[in-house]
């Protein structure tokens, strides 16, 4: 009867000792998994932190091109509204005959197109995203204020006038010039109907 009950309880013990293992090992795999998904993540926020520059702020990157903070940019834009803009040179934006959702790059500015502002537009529209879009250009390239500014003071310019010291601009000639420094020209391109909007990206 002892000899049984020895013979039960180490039965018992190895099976508690071997699902006590099994366990472990599940436990281990699930942290490896985890681990991994982690440093996966840890990875892109990495890389989206040296694209962006400023972490989850969408910011221009002076230790990239203008092309390729152009595209950083665009692939935050087409996952927030499903588009994105073209980059072309001036001569083939008026070959292409000038549409919306177009920047122009040229001597390391980037410009935009006057003639396809939008005015009393919806958000939820096409051209509320356009102008969405333009927004966050701006912000990108000039620094949020300055962006944000730039944007309202085109708006009014566009649709009638406006003074632009009550943006935080000073007038020069074909520029407006920020209270922080940085410029922004306002200039006829190839085609006389294209009035562009050139920035010069500020580097943080």
């Amino acid at each position: 009867m002892v000899l049984l009950m020895v013979m039960l309880f180490n039965t018992l013990g190895c099976n508690k000792v071997n699902k006590i293992d099994e366990s472990n090992a599940d436990s281990t795999e699930n942290a490896e998994d985890i681990n991994d998904i982690k440093s996966t993540k840890i990875n892109d926020l990495k890389e989206a932190e040296n694209d962006t520059n400023t972490g989850n702020e969408l910011a221009y990157n002076k230790s990239k091109t203008l092309e390729e903070n152009a595209k950083i940019m665009n692939r935050i834009l087409e996952e927030k509204y499903g588009k994105s803009f073209t980059l072309s040179t001036d001569e083939d934006y008026v070959k292409a005959g000038q549409a919306d959702w177009t920047l122009i790059l040229k001597d390391n500015r980037v410009g935009i197109d006057t003639s396809t502002w939008k005015f009393d537009y919806d958000s939820n529209t096409d051209d509320g995203k356009y102008m969405d879009a333009i927004l966050e250009a701006f912000s990108f390239f000039c620094g949020e204020e300055m962006g944000n500014s730039l944007w309202s003071l085109t708006g009014d310019l566009l649709d009638g006038g406006a003074d632009e010291t009550l943006y935080g601009f000073v007038h020069n000639g074909s520029k407006v010039i920020y209270k922080n420094g940085d410029i922004a020209t306002f200039e006829s391109g190839n085609n006389k109907s294209a009035m562009y909007i050139w920035l010069t990206p500020i580097e943080y």
